[in-house]
């Protein structure tokens, strides 16, 4: 009897992550806008015995002005690397929600001197990459493992799917 019950407070615990991936519509339409769909790809632990819920976010989402590889000012879709913080709103076993702010930065700008031999900048050295911040929101409803959500910034709006284990 003791094993069962180690083995379901162990499911327990295991079922306080969730990874999805989003994909939306992006907020830009202007002529030096990048118009790609943008997509993320997330991650949310919540805490043993907490309600408070951590995790990442990696985004392709919104416009980066790239001047390298010969470029001037080039529209291309912009990477943002964000933190959540946020909390478990109700969770019943079966049914599950889960809120979280969405802070970060997003890539804005990068730049270097022209290569003559091919290379992405001169001498093959790193562009310089300017970033702004990215804020936003994610709110997820889970299912028993099946978890649908929403993700919202200031660069794009975007459905998530994903899995809790």
């Amino acid at each position: 009897m003791t094993l069962a019950a180690g083995f379901a407070q162990a499911q327990d615990i295991t079922a306080n992550n969730i990874f999805y991936i989003g994909a939306g519509r992006s907020n830009d339409d202007g002529p030096l806008d990048n118009d790609n769909t943008p997509f993320s790809l997330g991650f949310m632990h919540q805490s043993p015995n907490s309600r408070l819920i951590l995790g990442f976010d990696i985004g392709r989402e919104g416009t980066r002005l790239d001047s390298t590889w010969s470029r001037d000012q080039d529209p291309r879709q912009a990477t943002s690397y964000n933190l959540l913080i946020g909390g478990n709103l109700f969770d019943n076993g079966r049914y599950r929600t889960d809120a979280a702010l969405l802070l970060g930065a997003r890539e804005s700008f990068a730049e270097c001197p022209d290569s003559y031999l091919g290379y992405q900048c001169y001498a093959d050295q790193e562009p310089e990459t300017e970033y702004k911040g990215n804020i936003g929101a994610v709110v997820t409803v889970s299912v028993d493992r099946f978890t649908v959500g929403l993700r919202a910034t200031g660069e794009s709006a975007q459905i998530l799917a994903g899995f809790r284990f």
